[in-house]
């Protein structure tokens, strides 16, 4: 668990046309606090920068200016877990599902034996369905997403960033991974960034909701999600979630005009 401090974050891209160079710039003046076991999403317009921005902070850009500060270090120094979109190409087909949950305590050196009680230890805790020795490609969308957030999640990272985690699974799966994934922070009060292309379930999953701008992208609103915790299905139906969503939709709508 982490607080984040992103301070004048700029990203731009330089793209050769014709011979001609183009700079593309994509985040503008990006300033966000995160508080340690916040779950924070983000949503904007298509290609307005929100997987830049996530790549950004966890290192894999390199940002042209500004700070990423995570408890006080440099993103590249903390432990990062990355949930992708594509979950069948962010396994290991080659290892079994017990192994591609415990690849990144391998990483920190921690021994088999060790690594298999942690694992079993925490889908215990969770009560999960989730056949440990059997290939990633032998398993369901859902499962695989599943060993994928597992993974993010068993080291202890200072911070999970997820893209899009839900978008490729239907409608069923993505429920219940959803709320899986409600427990799942809820209780290892993981600190969490998640992207998302649905308004209901940008809300649903947030302690914030972070909206971004058409690219560049800049911060528009930062909008508090004060719905009782741990959440329910039942909520969406609510009132209070009804003039969530109604805020988020005028807000991105006044977005989309500028």
């Amino acid at each position: 668990m982490a607080n984040i401090t992103i301070s004048e974050l700029n990203k731009s891209f330089i793209t050769s046309i014709d011979g001609r160079r183009n700079n593309i710039a994509v985040l503008k003046n990006i300033n966000l606090t995160v508080h340690s076991g916040e779950i924070v999403t983000f949503f904007g317009p298509n290609g307005c920068g929100k997987s830049t921005l996530i790549h950004t902070i966890g290192g894999i850009l390199p940002p042209d200016s500004g700070t990423i500060s995570i408890d006080g270090r440099d993103s590249r120094d903390a432990k990062i877990g990355f949930v992708f979109q594509n979950y069948r190409d962010s396994l290991f087909p080659w290892l079994s599902n017990l192994d591609n949950i415990g690849f990144p305590l391998s990483l920190e050196g921690v021994n088999k034996k060790e690594r298999i009680k942690r694992i079993q230890d925490f889908i215990q805790r969770f009560n999960l369905s989730l056949d440990q020795k059997s290939y990633p490609y032998q398993q369901s969308g859902g499962q695989q997403q599943l060993i994928a957030i597992l993974r993010s999640l068993i080291y202890n990272p200072d911070l999970v960033l997820l893209d899009e985690p839900f978008a490729a699974l239907d409608y069923t799966t993505r429920i219940f991974i959803q709320d899986t994934v409600q427990k799942l922070f809820s209780e290892t009060k993981a600190t969490a960034l998640f992207i998302s292309h649905e308004i209901d379930e940008a809300i649903y999953m947030a302690d914030r909701l972070v909206l971004l701008s058409k690219r560049p992208a800049r911060i528009i609103k930062i909008i508090d999600v004060n719905l009782e915790k741990p959440r329910k299905r039942d909520i969406l139906k609510s009132e209070e979630f009804a003039a969530l969503r109604k805020l988020v939709i005028s807000s991105f709508q006044e977005t989309l005009a500028e």
